[in-house]
């Protein structure tokens, strides 16, 4: 379980720090994005974020403050956390960021796949895919996530 947290929580922060095109000087080559170390995470304040997977028997919904943050520093809490990114990319497509992320814990490895979609003003949604090897159980080999945030307001 605690790996299960884990895995969402690295999924979440890297949603949380995957774009904010006005935080950011637009790439001009087309189908580019910023590099993550540049970008920000959502807009600071009190978002409702509400997750689904299948593995859980309903959504789970919670209230969260999120502070002024950028990828760099949620960066250095996933290395405090044991969690080291070894290859992470980040490119357009559409209106969508498409990322993928080689990841090393410290049960083993992991690859996470996302899409993120919207304004991280208001509202954010995020599909995510991670395959664990090892996985802690047969059920978390490969796991499906689609959070869906908005933005309430300030804390």
């Amino acid at each position: 379980m605690r790996i299960a947290v884990s895995v969402v929580m690295v999924a979440l922060l890297a949603s949380a720090c995957s774009k904010k095109e006005e935080a950011v000087k637009a790439p001009e080559a087309v189908g580019a994005a910023p590099a993550l170390a540049d970008m920000e995470g959502p807009k600071p304040g009190k978002w409702k974020m509400t997750t689904v997977m299948a593995a859980m028997p309903q959504p789970v919904t919670m209230e969260v403050c999120i502070p002024k943050t950028s990828f760099k520093e949620m960066q250095t809490a996933n290395q405090q956390a044991g969690v080291t990114c070894t290859e992470q990319t980040l490119t357009r497509q559409g209106s969508d960021y498409v990322g993928h992320s080689s990841c090393t814990h410290p049960g083993g490895k992991m690859t996470i796949d996302s899409r993120f979609s919207g304004d991280f003003s208001s509202k954010y949604t995020m599909e995510t895919k991670t395959v664990m090897d090892p996985p802690p159980t047969p059920a978390m080999k490969e796991m499906i996530m689609n959070v869906t945030a908005e933005r309430l307001g300030d804390c």
